[in-house]
């Protein structure tokens, strides 16, 4: 009976002492988090450490360091401490494994650190698959990487009713216009709509509205833009794009004054090729006009400047064919020549599907290897977030001397070619190569690898490239690198498909994979 009573003593005592210990620890925590909210850190952290010291895997105390960093704005050691919550795995409802997984993402996204962002992300998806945070934010850095079926993965997930946000309005109408899915248009005018100030959202509508054959609204749409953009240069693409609108509503000398309202935004800013594409523009029209006297001058101006501008020479040419009247306005010259064709090439040029990427703004400033972590269908492929690796492209940019020489001599192979002979590279970032078609021995090619990041290729480089191709007898290049184009750069290109090819983007990515697979 004594032997009872002593036991039933004793697991009192040691639920008592349990409970003064769950009672202590809670007390521990309360202190700690009204230190921090005094502005005390250090003893605060120095309750927890106490814990910590004698049970490393308590998640609360852990929990509550990172609420306390989080207080004093050290956000870096309040995602280390979340991130050990996780790794325990203990989850009760204040501590909620989306809730941590998203926190911790969040830091990384505001610190530009976009690998780990989409890593913690994905881990709330795994638990809660349709999470809008996690779901938008994914979505947009897919966006911004232009790894649109990825980002249409997420974006798919948040219903349209639940879209206010005129940016991420946006972000599915460039998404639905990209990979031609649905009516981009409805995003666009729901944004606008939302945010009737925003240039952005306005100029989209009104490239939507085009596309559906709604130019009077367009026009207007596009107009109400002009008035309140601040930007010199959106004003001129504007201009540009009202211009086309006017052609396409054969309003001629509307298209002819918003090709002149162009060329004045161009010369007061300075943008020399800018400059010449307008006095293109409107030397075209003046001569579809019959207004040849008008378009002498710019025509001029414009031929000094690209001299082996074929489009160029061949509207002097037509023009001065029918001012000596070897040729009626309008019929197509012995050259196949004629002002309606190359006003019906201009929309399609200046405003492409992918117009809508440019303007919507949402590239990102800074370039990762989404795809390194999420795959096409926007599964998670890696368990840990240090395994995370760098891009086929980056990997390209950071190597130098022999190394980077002999990856591109890989890529050389991969095309088909061998090198015959380095060339000197005056431009100082890359190397150039003369190589020799494998199946043709009669073709010769030049080959540009340049380590470009957020560039843009105009059409001057590309000329220079033709006349170095010219120069050293050889019969085409190829340029190799990642960047955008200029609109007098796709022309260019447009013109010349025979003699010059780029490479880049998503298929430069694929090449430099087998490349670098061969270079093991």
């Amino acid at each position: 009976m004594i032997f009872v009573v002593l036991v039933a003593a004793g697991i009192i005592l040691i639920v008592a002492a349990g409970s003064f210990l769950i009672q202590s620890k809670k007390d521990s925590f309360e202190k700690a988090l009204a230190l921090a909210a005094m502005g005390n850190y250090v003893d605060s952290r120095i309750l927890i450490r106490d814990i910590l010291d004698s049970n490393p895997s308590n998640a609360k105390a852990h929990f509550i360091m990172a609420k306390i960093y989080a207080m004093e704005g050290d956000y870096t050691n309040e995602a280390k401490h979340l991130d050990k919550v996780k790794k325990i795995g203990t989850f009760d409802k204040e501590i909620s494994e989306v809730a941590v997984s998203n926190r911790i993402a969040d830091i990384f996204y505001q610190q530009d650190l976009y690998e780990e962002a989409v890593f913690h992300y994905s881990d709330t998806l795994s638990v809660d698959p349709d999470n809008l945070e996690a779901c938008i934010r994914i979505g947009f850095m897919a966006i911004g990487q232009k790894e649109f079926g990825i980002a249409d993965k997420f974006l798919s997930r948040v219903p349209d009713e639940k879209l206010k946000m005129p940016a991420l309005l946006i972000g599915k109408g460039v998404v639905s216009a990209i990979l031609r899915k649905g009516d981009p248009r409805t995003y666009f005018q729901r944004a606008f709509e939302e945010d009737p100030t925003s240039s952005v959202a306005g100029f989209l509508y009104a490239v939507a509205l085009s596309r559906a054959g709604e130019h009077d609204e367009s026009i207007r749409v596009a107009n109400s833009v002009v008035d309140v953009v601040t930007d010199e240069y959106v004003r001129y693409t504007l201009f540009q794009f009202i211009m086309l609108e006017f052609i396409l509503k054969e309003n001629w000398n509307e298209a002819l004054k918003h090709s002149r309202l162009c060329m004045e935004t161009a010369r007061n800013n300075g943008w020399k090729q800018e400059m010449i594409d307008s006095d293109f523009h409107f030397s075209l029209i003046a001569v579809k006009m019959g207004r040849l006297e008008d378009a002498s001058e710019y025509l001029i101006e414009a031929e000094s400047e690209r001299v082996d501008d074929d489009r160029i020479i061949e509207l002097a040419n037509y023009k001065y064919q029918v001012e000596t009247k070897r040729l009626e306005l309008g019929k197509v010259s012995k050259n196949g020549f004629s002002p309606d064709q190359e006003i019906g090439k201009l929309f399609a040029e200046l405003f492409p599907v992918e117009r809508y990427y440019e303007i919507s703004g949402l590239k990102s400033s800074k370039s990762f290897h989404i795809k390194g972590i999420i795959d096409e269908e926007g599964n998670k492929i890696i368990v840990d977030v240090n395994k995370i690796g760098i891009s086929a492209m980056d990997h390209y940019r950071s190597l130098k001397g022999v190394d980077f020489k002999n990856l591109c001599v890989k890529v050389v192979l991969a095309l088909n070619y061998t090198v015959s002979r380095e060339i000197p590279n005056k431009e100082g970032d890359g190397v150039n190569f003369q190589g020799l078609n494998k199946t043709d021995k009669e073709t010769r090619a030049l080959f540009k690898f340049r380590k470009w990041k957020d560039a843009k290729i105009s059409d001057i480089f590309l000329r220079d490239t033709l006349s170095q191709v010219k120069d050293l007898g050889l019969d085409k290049a190829f340029i190799v690198g990642d960047a955008e184009f200029t609109e007098g750069a796709r022309r260019f290109l447009a013109d010349n498909p025979s003699r010059l090819s780029v490479l880049y983007g998503r298929d430069l990515e694929e090449l430099l994979k087998k490349a670098l697979k061969s270079q093991g």
